[in-house]
């Protein structure tokens, strides 16, 4: 019983250590952060919307394709290539 006393009075004599960010530090950390995650996530649903959009070409493609419809798979991938690359 000892241990586990002597250990969490080390827990509590680290966390009085810790040294906690300023309001102001927290509040731009924060906002830098939701700021990537809305861009990751708009990046992110754009390319999705652009992979359903280019199967779905493909799903409807019967027999010979189309000049129509191979331009829009070309045009798909072109953009997607310049999305990631």
């Amino acid at each position: 019983m000892s241990k586990i006393k002597r250990y969490f009075k080390g827990v509590v004599e680290q966390a009085k250590m810790v040294r906690w960010p300023s309001r102001k530090d927290l509040l731009s950390s924060v906002a830098i952060v939701l700021g990537v995650v809305v861009v990751a996530a708009l990046a992110l649903s754009l390319s999705d919307a652009l992979v359903g959009e280019l199967l779905k070409l493909l799903e409807n493609q019967n027999g010979a394709p189309s000049s129509e419809t191979s331009e829009h798979v070309h045009a798909a991938i072109r953009l997607l290539g310049n999305l990631f690359f």
